[in-house]
């Protein structure tokens, strides 16, 4: 993606593309079943307090007709105080089905946290437009609260939306747990109360959840199993749905390149110290402020060897050299930006060093997040 899209090779760190091809079966309430091709490309660009992302999808089903939805988001956190800071979000998207009038959103969302080590909460405003057949100003209000502890991480939220004079009031529950190869999400949703004039993705209260896992089954190959039930979101013009997906992930290009949140994904990253050998007494990375190529400097005491890799070594491990007892170097090539990387001792597990950010993957492991200046 950063080759086609012309930011060049100091970006390439910070960015990350996925092709996602699939069939699906599809019943929509008072239709037939129908088989459906699902293409769905998806991009997103990542630095130290700023995320990118767009994501679009053709479903195209046996009778011909298609769907078309695209998304489009970003988020920007302001430098974090001494428990707090504040994060400014917004999404727009489309879809259209057939010849019928295309829906869409224009959203914009303002979201202080509070926070600790091991546990924190928010409050949020959301506000903008919804169009279709006609226009409408949604207003939504949530409160929500996260704690960590070792492998697990526990989210609550609670949701009041307003769009003219329909409303409805949502609270979900949902919780993470890390093994050594499995990841499973559990997420339990209520809706206690709706009033809905009817319409495209009308509200209606009920019970909804849904449980999703993901099973490393190599280094590159995981396995990703989801199933269960969602509410609609008229503000986003999303209708409610039970689903399952089953999966394949394969990765082509460095398995630790591209970590992917769920809903408990960002609340939780500080437990992965707890999985974690002790970073400070195994390892600490240093780099050089400039130059090229730089100096990659890693303090390890009773190491007989050291290796690194990163989005700038293709993911390729990289040997260091000794220059002291506990201080190993490499001259590497690393442009300016965020960039992710590992280190391993004398052979054994790759690790996220002291001196990074610890990030979650997508299959189960961990990696350090690197700013360069």
């Amino acid at each position: 993606m950063a080759w086609f899209l012309p930011l060049g090779p100091p970006l390439a760190g910070q960015v990350a593309g996925t092709v996602d091809l699939g069939a699906s079966v599809v019943e929509y309430d008072g239709f037939l079943v129908s088989g459906a091709a699902v293409f769905a490309p998806a991009f997103r660009f990542d630095a130290a307090n700023l995320s990118l992302g767009t994501q679009a999808s053709l479903t195209i089903f046996e009778s011909g007709n298609r769907i078309f939805q695209a998304t489009a988001g970003a988020a920007w956190l302001t430098p974090p105080g001494k428990w707090w800071l504040i994060e400014f979000s917004g999404s727009i998207g489309a879809s259209k089905y057939a010849n019928q009038t295309a829906f869409g959103h224009v959203v914009g969302r303002t979201r202080l946290h509070v926070l600790s080590d091991r546990v924190g909460g928010w409050v949020a405003g959301t506000t903008g437009g919804s169009f279709g057949q006609t226009t409408s100003v949604p207003v939504e209000i949530a409160v929500g609260g996260w704690t960590v502890r070792d492998r697990f991480a526990f989210v609550g939220t609670a949701t009041t939306t307003w769009l003219n004079d329909d409303g409805h009031l949502d609270l979900l529950g949902a919780a993470r747990w890390l093994g050594d190869r499995v990841e499973l999400e559990v997420r339990a949703a209520a809706r206690p109360w709706a009033q809905s004039a009817g319409g495209v993705g009308e509200a209606r209260s009920g019970i909804y959840g849904d449980v999703s896992a993901n099973i490393v089954l190599d280094e590159r190959i995981s396995l990703a199993v989801s199933g269960g039930s969602y509410p609609s979101d008229p503000v986003r013009r999303v209708l409610a749905a039970k689903y399952v997906t089953v999966g394949l992930r394969l990765t082509i290009v460095g398995s630790e390149s591209a970590p992917i949140p769920t809903v408990a994904g960002a609340v939780y990253r500080a437990a992965r110290d707890d999985v974690l050998p002790d970073r400070d007494a195994a390892a600490r990375l240093e780099v050089a402020p400039s130059g090229e190529p730089r100096t990659l400097r890693v303090f390890a005491s009773q190491a007989t060897s050291v290796e690194l890799m990163g989005d700038f070594t293709d993911w390729r491990p990289v040997a260091l050299t000794l220059v002291t007892p506990t201080l190993w170097e490499a001259r590497l090539s690393v442009a300016p930006g965020v960039h992710r990387v590992n280190v391993r001792i004398n052979g054994g597990a790759w690790f996220a060093p002291a001196g990074t950010r610890v990030e979650e993957t997508e299959f189960g492991g961990v990696v350090g997040v690197l700013v360069v200046p």
